[in-house]
C-alpha cells in the first residue's frame, strides 16, 4: 500500500501528528512546495492558493508527479485535501481519497473512487448535511471538533479517526 499525504496551508500535522504515523508506504508532501511557493505558509499560501494560480499549479504537479505510478490512496488536510480532490478530476490515479478538514470541498463534486471525509462539528467552514450525504462515499462529522483537531496532540478525536484510516486504507486495499 502507498500512501500519499498532503499537508495544509501551515504545513501541518508535523509528520509525527500525522493521522497515517505507524503506516508504512507513507510519501508526505508540502502543499507549499506542490504550488512552486514552498517559502509560503499561513494565509499568505492561502491567498497564493485561492486568489491566484496557486491551487491549479499544485494540481497540476500533483498529476504530473503520479503520472506514471500505480493508484496509491491520498490523504489530505484542509486545503491539501481540496488539492487532491481536484487532481483526481484532473486524471490522477487515486484509488481511494481521506480528507481531513476540508472544507473548500464544499464546493466539489462527487468522485469516481471511494472517499472518505472528516470534519469537526466546530469548523465554520463545514460542508452542509446534503454535501456530506451525496458527495463523498463516507462522511464522519466530530463532536467537539474544530477545523485544526488534526493538530492538536491531545485531541480526543484523534485515535478514533486514525483507527478509522487505518481501517479504511486496510478495507480499499483488500477489495
Amino acid at each position: 500500500m502507498r500512501l500519499l499525504v498532503v499537508t495544509d496551508i501551515h504545513g501541518a500535522p508535523d509528520e509525527e501528528l500525522c493521522l497515517s504515523a505507524g503506516l508504512s508506504g507513507v510519501e508526505r508532501l508540502s502543499l507549499a512546495a506542490l504550488c512552486g511557493q514552498p517559502t509560503l505558509s499561513g494565509e499568505a499560501l492561502h491567498h497564493h492558493l485561492f486568489q491566484e494560480d496557486g491551487m491549479a499549479r499544485a494540481v497540476r504537479k500533483l498529476c504530473d508527479m503520479m503520472a506514471d505510478q500505480r493508484p496509491l490512496i491520498g490523504l489530505g488536510y484542509s486545503a491539501g485535501g481540496t488539492a487532491l480532490w481536484k487532481a483526481v478530476h484532473a486524471g490522477m490515479p487515486l484509488s481511494g481519497l481521506i480528507c481531513v478538514s476540508s472544507t473548500r470541498l464544499r464546493d466539489e463534486t462527487a468522485l469516481s473512487i471511494p472517499t472518505q471525509v472528516y470534519f469537526g462539528d466546530g469548523d465554520p467552514g463545514c460542508p452542509s448535511k446534503d454535501w456530506l450525504t451525496t458527495v463523498p462515499s463516507a462522511a464522519t462529522l466530530l463532536p467537539s471538533a474544530a477545523h485544526t483537531f488534526y493538530a492538536d496532540a491531545d485531541h480526543p478525536a484523534r485515535a478514533q479517526v486514525a483507527a478509522e484510516i487505518a481501517a479504511t486504507i486496510a478495507h480499499w486495499t483488500a477489495a
